[in-house]
């Protein structure tokens, strides 16, 4: 299992637009009132444009969750290059039609592939390149791409660990990952970007050029369709993976330990907590390192002596760096498509009572007989080398990020529900929750605290029609 990076569904009309011509309310007519100019916008394109009653359509329209596999954007246009990014953006504001860009399509909330909106797939946009220590990644690189492109130079940066998520996505809403206490964020790294603006100009964006853009999109979501990502690299080195697994009923004193032996552990180490329904009434307990190759041995024996207790199973195994990439992945590069239900929390401190508080959410789930559980990652070490509004990512000064998620749930409505009384349950002890973790029912303070009002007045500003998605600030 990877480590983890909705609008409403209307299919009332699907029928009508599979079959042929579009029906009266069909969402191609949305936005100016009438159909749009769709074969113009077709002759002006190196990529595909493809519309509900093409047969190409739905496999192009499907994100890596299932749940969304109901909805019908107005078009898909698979975008070939940046020039066919800035005529679809300007052809969806001439029609007032909503941008709903797309790389690896892993939103929680189905963004990428919204009712009525056009659908800017930008995963052909993938070109990764080396140039003077820094990576050009386009804007529809996938995880596995920028890992292989830039492993066989020897470089590689922080990314997350499912390998069809996109790095644009991961970026733009921080960007959490084993690297993070060592190198900071995705979005720490990140230089410069280009992108098209609303209506459809092309920019460069960086600290001197739109400096309030580019402070937005690290960590902040989308004001912009990004086309490249400029980003720092750093050597890919072998890694050692250890894995340890506590007693359940030492959940809480595991979590306790892990926070107290993070704040004197070298920032070149890394680890979660994973605290998971054993759907009998009790959890399992994991804990992974991760750090460099030969000194996972000794990083577990200080973990342990911090937890107070010793751990039922441990395996340590030192893998180069590509196959570190693969094993934090699952064991695969192409993860069949899923359903899940998750949310997340951010921890101000990791306090005796939000431990219990979480083995508690937890045991809740397990004593229904349901799976599922929280991973719990640090938020310390470089993550907090930046002021909390040095970028739209605010985050800056806590502990640690707990996701809750349940993979395939039969009844993906109690799943949701015990995701929100697990934030009741944590309620007390959380701050807000990730960015790139959203749920819908939640509001977008609680994903941008501090910065929430700086981040609205910008995507006001650049987007005052709402035109690129629908971006979390508004």
């Amino acid at each position: 299992m990877f480590l983890r990076a909705a609008l409403g569904a209307g299919a009332a009309t699907a029928v009508g637009s599979v079959l042929g011509a579009p029906a009266a309310g069909d969402p191609v007519t949305s936005g100016s009132g009438g159909m749009p100019d769709w074969e113009g916008l077709r002759r002006g394109l190196r990529g595909r444009l493809l519309l509900p009653w093409e047969p190409d359509y739905f496999p192009a329209k499907l994100l890596h969750d299932t749940r969304f596999d109901a909805m019908l954007p107005a078009a898909v246009v698979r975008a070939a290059d940046e020039d066919d990014v800035s005529a679809a953006v300007s052809f969806a504001a001439a029609h007032h039609l909503t941008v709903a860009p797309r790389g690896g399509g892993h939103s929680y909330v189905g963004a990428s592939a919204a009712d009525r909106t056009l659908v800017l797939d930008l995963r052909d946009l993938n070109a990764v390149r080396l140039d003077s220590g820094n990576a050009h990644l386009g804007g529809g690189a996938l995880i596995a791409q920028a890992q292989d492109a830039l492993g066989a130079h020897g470089r590689t940066i922080p990314l997350g660990t499912c390998p069809t998520v996109g790095v644009t996505g991961l970026a733009l809403g921080g960007g959490i990952g084993v690297d993070s206490r060592a190198r900071g964020l995705t979005c720490d790294r990140l230089l410069g970007a280009r992108v098209v603006l609303p209506d459809g100009t092309k920019a460069e964006v960086s600290a001197t050029d739109h400096p309030d853009l580019f402070w937005a999109l690290r960590g902040g979501g989308r004001c912009a369709v990004v086309t490249e990502l400029t980003v720092a690299t750093h050597p890919a080195e072998s890694k050692d993976l250890t894995r340890l697994s506590f007693p359940g009923e030492a959940a809480a004193r595991t979590l306790l330990g892990w926070a107290n032996w993070l704040a004197t552990a070298s920032r070149a180490q890394w680890a979660n907590v994973e605290v998971r329904a054993d759907g009998h009434g009790g959890v399992a307990c994991v804990v992974l390192l991760v750090g460099p190759a030969g000194t996972g041995s000794g990083a577990a024996a200080g973990l342990a002596r911090a937890i107070g207790a010793q751990p039922t199973t441990a395996e340590t195994r030192t893998l180069e760096h590509a196959a570190t990439a693969l094993e934090l992945a699952g064991g695969t590069r192409t993860p069949s498509r899923t359903s899940l239900a998750a949310g997340s929390d951010v921890l101000t401190d990791l306090t005796p009572d939000a431990a219990d508080a979480l083995v508690a959410a937890v045991t809740d789930r397990s004593r229904t007989g349901g799976s599922g559980g929280a991973l719990v990652d640090p938020l310390d070490g470089a993550v907090r080398d930046i002021p909390a509004n040095a970028t739209a990512f605010p985050w800056r000064t806590h502990t640690a990020l707990v996701q809750w998620i349940v993979y395939n749930p039969t009844d993906h409505a109690a799943a949701t529900e015990w995701i929100a009384r697990a934030h009741h349950r944590v309620g007390p002890h959380s701050a807000g929750g990730y960015l790139n973790y959203p749920e819908v029912s939640h509001p977008a303070h609680r994903y941008l605290a501090g910065n929430h009002a700086r981040l609205r007045d910008i995507a006001n500003t650049i987007d005052p029609d709402h035109r690129i998605g629908v971006h979390p600030a508004l």
